[in-house]
């Protein structure tokens, strides 16, 4: 059925509403009304003319009617007959318009067979292109060329694997699937052979086959021994290119009709096909995995590019709030909207924990502290309470100033620990930020502190330390301390500030002045009674206690005597640096009170060489006899230390009365003195007491 929809709305629209016509089509002997809608019943055409033979249509006029003659072809001619119709009706450009139009309808009509045999063809390529499984592709291939090629009932192809040196069945059609197994060398049967020199080849007969059948290894020798053998085979090479990749075979086992020549070469033109397939395939599964690898990649680009604008976000939303100093409680409550998670931050310099909310935390900083004993400074998950927390260290170099706390109820993500990281930093700087303002605080107590050993203005000074929070009361005594070793950048200074907090907390009523330089604390103290001195002197000799049986680095600290007067400030803070250098020489740490010191404080300003060479004045002559010279020097020395007691000597010894005095006084005639004479005596006993108390514990 031809389609007139074109000429259809073609003529309804350049004709008269309701002109009758009919439409014939055909040969010109042989035309066929194919469609009428005026009254009456035409069925033959119009006798027709050709006004040119040059021109493919005519129009003209027969009676009453308008006749349009259409040659498409010698053998096509399209007429239409409008009823009542004079030529005039339609005009040169719709006369062109409607041959073309007909001209459209013959080639739509001569085209269908085309178009059928074309659908044909793109079916069976589509077959071969509708999937890129391998094994199904290659079924599709064997059935295909078995429909195509009538005498064969059977196919199979053989792939080369270049690891085995083998070629393998991958596809077979009409044979047991045993034959997946039968695998041959190159040059080993018709395969084989095919294989080397790529000649394709037709057997009719057994017989043939069976004389280029040879060369079999003795597992495919059993193999065909009890198999079926073919009557018939065409084996072809695939070929990709220039390389051979495999062999294509169609076989004959029940028909009997001879293979031919147009048989083998449409068998070349599948096993191009396998090739192809195969080809593509191959290209597939490369093009797969790189797109699989290129996914991978996106992905993990994708999950890089979140986590980098994560971690933009929650830098720049810290820094805001650092920049406009809100301290760090607001920044942890702004890591705890962020990660929607409890956070708390426990800061090392001031012990203090800083939650971020107003719910109290149930951990104490004794426990976080004790975590990063031993020089364990690295996050982890720890439990508190049956709690699990993650504990994020905020370190500069290898000082830990603080620790960033998250309670977990459930596994941290990739991006929360983004956050955390990120957080950590900030809070890092904003640490550094509170140590350089706290060392900017301590810049102005040491002025302050300083101008009053100068003794300056009195007035101004009461005036500036109000200022200061501090003032002038009935009694003012200083307590110096020092760590002596040398540090890592902001490691002494994390060491000092957590100190003066401890004292700060210890003693947060009493009226002070305190302030770290570099590696040492000043503590100024000004107070109304004795109650008072005793009681801050009790509290830093704890703190100090505490410190040294914790930390690795211990303090050495003075206390200066409590004076009335503020001009005497000077000589407390001069006699704390006393202690502390007598503290230093003798390698004992802790806080002791410049009284302790007692007649040591004689020797405060002498050299140790002047001291060790007096020492050495009364010790060196009883070392002149190899034999006895330790018997001597301990003798002395526990006699002194017994208060010149014989008997208590002689006990400590271990040795006879008799004995100890004959020591004596060969003691005395070595160092040409008299244990009798009281200026004599006193040389001694000051001799024994430095050489106890200040070189005893040199190493």
């Amino acid at each position: 059925m031809q389609n007139l929809e074109p000429l259809h709305t073609f003529l309804n629209a350049a004709l008269v509403q309701q002109t009758p016509y009919r439409i014939w089509i055909g040969h010109p002997d042989s035309l066929v009304l194919c469609y009428s809608n005026g009254p009456g019943k035409q069925e033959q055409p119009p006798k027709l003319r050709r006004d040119s033979l040059n021109h493919p249509y005519s129009f003209w006029q027969a009676d009453k009617d308008a006749i349009f003659a259409a040659d498409v072809d010698l053998d096509y001619q399209i007429v239409i007959c409008l009823a009542d119709t004079d030529t005039a009706l339609l005009s040169e450009a719709e006369q062109s318009h409607l041959y073309l139009l007909c001209s459209g309808l013959y080639h739509e009509e001569i085209q269908k067979p085309l178009k059928r045999d074309l659908e044909k063809m793109i079916d069976s390529m589509h077959m071969l292109t509708s999937t890129l499984d391998l094994s199904d592709l290659l079924q599709k291939i064997l059935q295909l060329a078995l429909n195509v090629i009538p005498a064969g009932d059977a196919g199979v192809f053989r792939l080369y694997d270049s690891n085995s040196d083998l070629l393998t069945p991958l596809a077979i059609v009409g044979l047991p699937d045993a034959y997946l197994h039968y695998k041959t060398k190159p040059g080993e049967n018709v395969s084989g052979k095919v294989y080397v020199d790529g000649t394709p080849r037709i057997y009719n007969t057994t017989e043939e086959m069976r004389s280029d059948h040879t060369h079999l290894s003795l597992e495919n020798e059993e193999f065909v021994r009890n198999s079926r053998f073919a009557k018939a085979m065409i084996v072809v090479p695939v070929l990709l290119g220039e390389s051979c990749i495999g062999t294509l075979a169609v076989l004959q086992f029940a028909k009997s009709k001879n293979f031919t020549e147009r048989d083998l070469k449409l068998l070349q033109g599948f096993s191009s096909q396998v090739a192809i397939a195969y080809h593509n395939a191959t290209l597939y599964k490369e093009a797969r995995t790189h797109l699989d690898e290129a996914t991978q990649l996106s992905s993990a680009l994708h999950e890089k590019n979140q986590l980098l604008a994560k971690r933009i976000s929650v830098h720049e939303t810290l820094t805001q709030l650092s920049l406009k100093n809100k301290g760090i409680n607001q920044l942890i409550a702004a890591i705890n909207r962020m990660l929607d998670r409890p956070v708390a931050y426990v800061d090392f310099l001031d012990t203090g924990i800083y939650p971020g909310k107003s719910d109290p935390w149930p951990i104490q900083f004794d426990w976080v502290s004790a975590y990063f004993d031993h020089q364990r400074i690295e996050a982890g998950t720890a439990s508190f309470s049956q709690q699990d927390y993650f504990l994020y260290p905020i370190v500069i170099g290898s000082v830990l100033l603080g620790c960033m706390i998250v309670r977990l109820s459930s596994p941290l993500t990739q991006m929360e620990m983004v956050t955390i990281e990120q957080s950590g930093s900030v809070l890092a700087l904003e640490v550094v930020k509170n140590i350089s303002m706290t060392e900017l605080t301590y810049k102005k107590a040491h002025n302050f502190f300083t101008q009053l050993l100068e003794k300056q203005d009195p007035d101004k000074l009461l005036s500036q330390g109000l200022s200061l929070n501090f003032k002038i009361a009935s009694c003012s005594f200083v307590a110096f301390c020092e760590i002596p070793g040398s540090f890592e950048p902001y490691e002494v200074e994390a060491r000092i500030q957590r100190f003066l907090s401890i004292v700060n907390q210890r003693l947060s009523v009493v009226n002070k002045l305190i302030y770290g330089f570099h590696n040492k604390v000043t503590l100024l103290f000004s107070v109304q009674n004795e109650w008072e001195i005793k009681m801050v002197i009790s509290q830093l000799m704890a703190i100090v206690n505490e410190w040294n049986q914790t930390a690795s680095h211990f303090f050495y600290g003075g206390i200066g005597t409590a004076y009335k007067n503020m001009e005497d400030i000077a000589k407390s803070y001069e006699e704390a640096q006393k202690t502390v250098s007598f503290l230093l020489g003798r390698n004992q740490s802790g806080l002791m009170r410049y009284e302790e010191i007692g007649v040591n404080r004689f020797f405060l300003n002498q050299s140790e060489q002047e001291i060790e060479k007096f020492t050495e004045e009364i010790f060196l002559p009883l070392r002149s006899d190899q034999q006895t010279s330790n018997e001597l020097e301990k003798t002395l020395l526990v006699y002194i230390s017994s208060n010149r007691s014989a008997a208590a000597t002689a006990k400590k010894l271990h040795i006879h009365i008799n004995t100890l005095y004959q020591r004596l006084k060969r003691i005395e005639e070595r160092l040409a003195l008299s244990f009798d004479s009281h200026e004599d005596m006193l040389k001694i006993q000051l001799a024994c007491h430095l050489r106890s108390s200040r070189f005893a514990e040199k190493p």
